[in-house]
Order: structure tokens, then C-alpha cells, then sequence
């Protein structure tokens, strides 16, 4: 490198450097008695900064306190559903015991005309092999339940009678529909005598009446007859819906029961063993 071009390189970057400190002072100098040029530059190149920290301390504050607004709410929400939850649950117990008294009350009135007291019970199960054979009524001896109490359903319609097994508050009922019942009943038009059982499947018969007696009708009405010193006379059991005479010494009647297993809820005890001795 020759010594021209080194000289005129260094005038050339001294001529910078001066340039750069003399703009460095102008920048440094008053304007018009205030602020300096730099302090202007940086104020509006940095204005932005804390009007943006600001905005968004409070739009994360806002966030915040919505969130725990929400969460409040929520917890509220839940607590709501759970009180109204039971309170439901509540409302449906107060109807059903209502709804029970209502038809206690009902059966009552219904079943005064009936010898014997009434001790009304529930049916809290059924006989899980064959719903037709037994139930389980919530009464038992701390109620004065005995074996062979006559049980009517809420319209006086006979239903079956008390038996073994029998425990403070609980009590078996044998139905009229199970093979294990017999009751003696009689018609009401011609007054055909018989001892009703059940055939297991929802059906009664009615047995012992000779294949040759005119006794008989299909739809007459069929009573207790009060010879069994079970049941009392008088108590409706169901209607005749067949007989037919087969090729054994007695006829077969088919009786379908008045009370409805689909309906069978409240029941009604007759105390009536004294009055039957």
C-alpha cells in the first residue's frame, strides 16, 4: 500500500470520527430550552412500552378475576344442583307418602263393611322363582300378624292369606294364585260349591265339582264361602272365564282373581281368626 493511500485513508476516518463526535454534541445540546434531541428520540421510541405493561397487567388482572368469577360460579352451580337434587328427592318421598296415606285412607273407607279389624301393609317383595306364589308384606308379630289372617288388596278383592315364615316386621303371604292355597268359595248365581286353588301362572281353579253337576257358568262371580274357617263369606275372589267338563270324574273351572299383581302395593290384614272359631 503506498503511503498516499494510507494517508487518505486515515483523513477519511479521522474526518468520520469527528463527524460522529460533533453530531453526538449536537444531539447533547438544549432544544429550545428543553428536553434534548436524544431524550426525544428515546421518549418516542419508548413511549409505547409502558402504556403496552400497563394494558396488559390489567388485561390479565381482568382474566384473573373473571377466572376466579367463573370458578365461584361453578362451585356455586354444583352446590345448586346438589340441594336441588335432594330437594327433589325429598318432594317425591313427601308425595309417595302422601300418595300411601291417600290410599290407606281410600282402602279404609273402602273395606270398613268387612268383619274384623284392618291392619294395612305394604308388599315390599315377591317370591323371586314365581312371582304368582307368595309375597312379603313390612308387618309381622309386633303388628299382632298370625298365620291364616285373610290379606284383601285396597278394593276388598281377595288376595291370599298370612303364613310361615313370620318375623317382627316382615310376613309371608301366600297368594290365591299359588298351587299351595285353598280356599273355599262358592258362585253367586247358582251357588256352586268348591275349594279354589291357584295354578301357578296367574289363574285359579276351582276343584271337587263333579264332571255331572249343572253347577258352573262362565262369568258368574265367585265369593269365599267361609267353610274353610279361614276366610270370612262374602269376600270377592274373582270371575268364572272357563269350565269344561274333561274325562276325570270332576270339571274343570278356570277362575281369573279379581286384584292385580301390577297393583298390588297396599294391602289390607283382616283380624278375623276369632270371629271365624
Amino acid at each position: 500500500m503506498s503511503i498516499f493511500r494510507l494517508v487518505k485513508n486515515k483523513f477519511w476516518v479521522a474526518s468520520f470520527l469527528v463527524f460522529f463526535n460533533l453530531l453526538l454534541i449536537s444531539i447533547q445540546v438544549p432544544y429550545g430550552g428543553k428536553e434534548s434531541l436524544l431524550e426525544k428520540i428515546f421518549f418516542v421510541a419508548f413511549s409505547p412500552v409502558p402504556k403496552i405493561v400497563v394494558g396488559s397487567y390489567r388485561f390479565l388482572a381482568e382474566e384473573w378475576q373473571e377466572f376466579k368469577g367463573w370458578r365461584i360460579t361453578r362451585k356455586e352451580n354444583q352446590e345448586l344442583k346438589k340441594e336441588n337434587f335432594f330437594l327433589r328427592q325429598e318432594d317425591q318421598l313427601l308425595r309417595e307418602k302422601l300418595r300411601l296415606i291417600l290410599e290407606q285412607k281410600e282402602m279404609e273407607k273402602v273395606l270398613k263393611d268387612l268383619p274384623g279389624s284392618i291392619i294395612p301393609a305394604r308388599i315390599v317383595g315377591f317370591d323371586t322363582s314365581n312371582y304368582y306364589r307368595s309375597a312379603i308384606i313390612n308387618r309381622g308379630t309386633e303388628d299382632g300378624i298370625v298365620i291364616n289372617l285373610p290379606v284383601c288388596d285396597k278394593w276388598g278383592n281377595l288376595v291370599g292369606r298370612t303364613a310361615e315364615p313370620i318375623a317382627d316386621h316382615a310376613a309371608r303371604v301366600v297368594l290365591i294364585t299359588s298351587e299351595e292355597s285353598g280356599v273355599g268359595v262358592i258362585s253367586s248365581s247358582d251357588k256352586m260349591p268348591g275349594i279354589l286353588s291357584g295354578d301357578g301362572q296367574g289363574q285359579c281353579v276351582i276343584k271337587y265339582v263333579v264332571a255331572s253337576s249343572p253347577l258352573g257358568v262362565k262369568g258368574d262371580e265367585v265369593q269365599t264361602s267361609g267353610f274353610d274357617k279361614i276366610y270370612p263369606p262374602g269376600i270377592k275372589v274373582g270371575q268364572i272365564i272357563s269350565v269344561s267338563a274333561d274325562k276325570g270324574v270332576f270339571k274343570r273351572i278356570v277362575v281369573k282373581p279379581y286384584f292385580d299383581l301390577r297393583d298390588l302395593e297396599l294391602v289390607a290384614i283382616l283380624k278375623t281368626t276369632e270371629i271365624m272359631r
